[in-house]
């Protein structure tokens, strides 16, 4: 049977991987979105996650228009109606 302590670093391990894990990709967005990429750190810690996203979400729109329209070309086969 697998002891306490083994089971706790386990524990602790996979936490770790799950809080490690979206940190590559939020350094991306930030840095896309004009944020410095250390910004993205900011989701690791508790209280001042939600601060950020306030943050974030509050943010010039044009930084974020800018960022997603980045290396996206529009496609031309989808048509949608255009509302006058």
């Amino acid at each position: 049977m697998i002891s306490f302590h083994a089971f706790q670093m386990g524990l602790l391990l996979l936490l770790f991987c799950a809080v490690m894990a979206p940190l590559p990709g939020c350094w991306k967005i930030c840095r896309r979105a004009g944020w410095p990429g250390w910004m993205s750190l900011l989701i690791v810690i508790p209280v001042v996650n939600a601060a950020a996203v306030f943050l974030f979400v509050n943010s010039k729109p044009s930084r974020f228009n800018a960022a997603l329209r980045r290396n996206v070309e529009p496609n031309s086969t989808l048509h949608l109606p255009v509302h006058h």
